[in-house]
């Protein structure tokens, strides 16, 4: 149940100028994470940096709960009290790229769920799509230009919301050209219109 964020600025230093490289290799300690979080209940998978806000970090866990990591001035403050809403595994995570406060998770319960972190962690989930997927929802990925959010599922089927339908429950587009599982789906990042998944 821990996440640990690291430090390799020293190392990236080292690796650009080979006298630098040689002393860090010499003086070299086991490295120690920067920062450890300790609150999760269980391991977990799903993780995301915010896009807007520099060092704030989302983490999920099996335990259904997620944990939103603030930046101060050296180190971060992580409230213990997780956002809570999903009843199974949190599979996914990810910032909106326009707004600050908000991000989306998918989850084995097959459910999406839109969050707004102004709120208390217990009344943060402002949107559900309580299924989503007829199995786990394993990814997502926000388009960076338009309010769409594409997810992959356990179904073999991506589908593409639209969030100012999203209360409708009914995807703007499905595919299943995939006879497995999809793990992963990406936006393009300049071309609105063009997404990746496998």
């Amino acid at each position: 149940g821990k996440v640990h964020i690291w430090d390799l600025s020293r190392l990236i230093h080292a690796v650009n100028d080979s006298s630098v490289m040689a002393a860090y290799v010499r003086n070299q300690e086991s490295p120690r994470p920067l920062y450890t979080f300790s609150g999760h209940t269980n391991e977990g998978f799903a993780m995301d940096w915010s896009p807007t806000i520099s060092g704030m970090l989302a983490t999920g866990d099996c335990s259904k709960n997620i944990h939103v990591w603030k930046p101060n001035e050296t180190e971060w403050h992580v409230d213990q009290r997780p956002f809570t809403g999903h009843t199974s595994s949190v599979e996914d995570i990810q910032w909106s790229p326009n707004e600050q406060s908000v991000f989306t998770s998918c989850s084995v319960d097959r459910s999406i769920r839109i969050w707004d972190i102004r709120a208390m962690p217990s009344k943060a989930c402002m949107l559900t799509e309580a299924d989503a997927h007829s199995s786990d929802v394993n990814v997502i990925s926000w388009n960076k230009h338009e309010p769409f959010i594409v997810s992959g599922g356990d179904d073999g089927f991506i589908k593409v919301w639209d969030l100012r339908q999203f209360s409708k429950s009914t995807p703007v587009a499905s595919f299943k050209h995939h006879r497995s599982s999809i793990t992963s789906v990406q936006w393009h990042h300049t071309d609105s219109s063009v997404f990746a998944a496998a």
